[in-house]
């Protein structure tokens, strides 16, 4: 009969290498069920990464659109919020404007009047306003201030309505100033960027425009009414007092008409908003499936791996037990 035996010494480093082994798979189990992650991943995907390496690209692609989303969602807000404002400064304005107008109150006509330089004042501040430090109606030219003050405009208009003969030239002398290409009002009152702001992608699919900046043509028609009351309340033109009525009457009709299209901005703003939050729903849903695949992944299952540990831990108590009994053998004993 062949035997095969084993040396003491032979036999006491087998038993330290699987003391030490056991030592290794005691430590890495118990840094996994503690942090609840993986430590040998590479084992556990067979060396292959690509799979891996695809979905956290895809959580990262999906966290910067997310960015995206956050940042143009702020831009909007905050030009909801001033586009109300601006809707507020004008509310009612013309048509009580219109109605003292059309019924000849002097009084209350000249009162309303007087208020026409805050308002204005109030419509440019609004224009201006900044979100992050952009300027919310500069278009793509976002540190750029858009609108020159109130007091500016104001002092380049007064000398153009001081020349004007009747209502007919002074409404023909303003509306160039504020609506001919490269007259006043693009020379001197806005200073924004040409281009508005659009093709801002907000997810893989979806791309939103916020195609507003200060010298839409509705800003101008405000800014141009706002602008002719205060004139008129200034008597800065030689107009007699039923063509200022006529001046002023036109004028209401042109800012209730205005609130109109304030509305339908801010219409236009919420579906946007709209279609943001519908974009960042299903991107949430998307990136928590993604992550659930990575987790399952990198992750260890909590229930396996005490049950591992608590195997190793027995394997380690029965390893001392034989390392104690063999280390205490004798060869007297083994002869009785």
């Amino acid at each position: 009969m062949n035997f095969t035996s084993v040396g003491d010494l032979a036999q006491n480093l087998m038993l330290r290498r699987q003391g030490a082994g056991l030592k290794t798979d005691l430590t890495r189990l118990t840094q996994e069920l503690t942090t609840g992650k993986r430590q040998d991943i590479s084992s556990h995907v067979g060396g292959d990464f690509s799979a891996l390496g695809s979905l956290k690209a895809a959580v990262r692609r999906l966290d910067a659109f997310s960015q995206a989303r956050a940042d143009f969602g702020i831009r909007l807000d905050a030009t909801q919020t001033s586009l109300g404002s601006l809707q507020v400064a004008v509310s009612n304005y013309g048509t009580d404007i219109l109605a003292a107008s059309s019924l000849e109150q002097r009084d209350g006509l000249e009162a309303h009047a007087a208020t026409a330089f805050s308002r204005l004042d109030q419509a440019v501040s609004y224009l201006n306003t900044q979100s992050a430090g952009r300027y919310l109606f500069s278009g793509t030219d976002s540190a750029q201030r858009p609108l020159a003050s109130a007091d500016d405009i104001m002092a380049a208009l007064r000398p153009i309505a001081s020349t004007a003969t009747d209502v007919s030239d002074l409404n023909s002398m303003i509306d160039d100033w504020f609506f001919t290409p490269g007259a006043g009002f693009e020379t001197a009152a806005y200073g924004g960027g040409s281009e508005v702001v659009k093709n801002v992608a907000i997810s893989e699919q979806r791309k939103l425009d916020l195609p507003i900046k200060a010298d839409d043509t509705v800003f101008r028609q405000m800014l141009r009414d706002l602008a002719m009351t205060a004139l008129v309340a200034e008597d800065a033109s030689v107009l007699s007092p039923s063509d200022e009525r006529a001046v002023l009457a036109q004028v209401g009709e042109n800012l209730i008409a205005v609130e109109d299209d304030l509305t339908a901005l801010q219409r236009d703003i919420g579906l946007s908003q709209g279609v943001l939050e519908q974009e960042g729903v299903a991107a949430d849903v998307e990136r928590n499936s993604i992550s659930l695949a990575v987790s399952e992944i990198e992750n260890v299952d909590q229930f396996e791996t005490a049950s591992a540990l608590e195997a190793v831990q027995y394997q380690i108590e029965t390893l001392y037990v034989l390392t104690a009994r063999t280390s205490q053998l004798r060869l007297t004993d083994f002869l009785r």
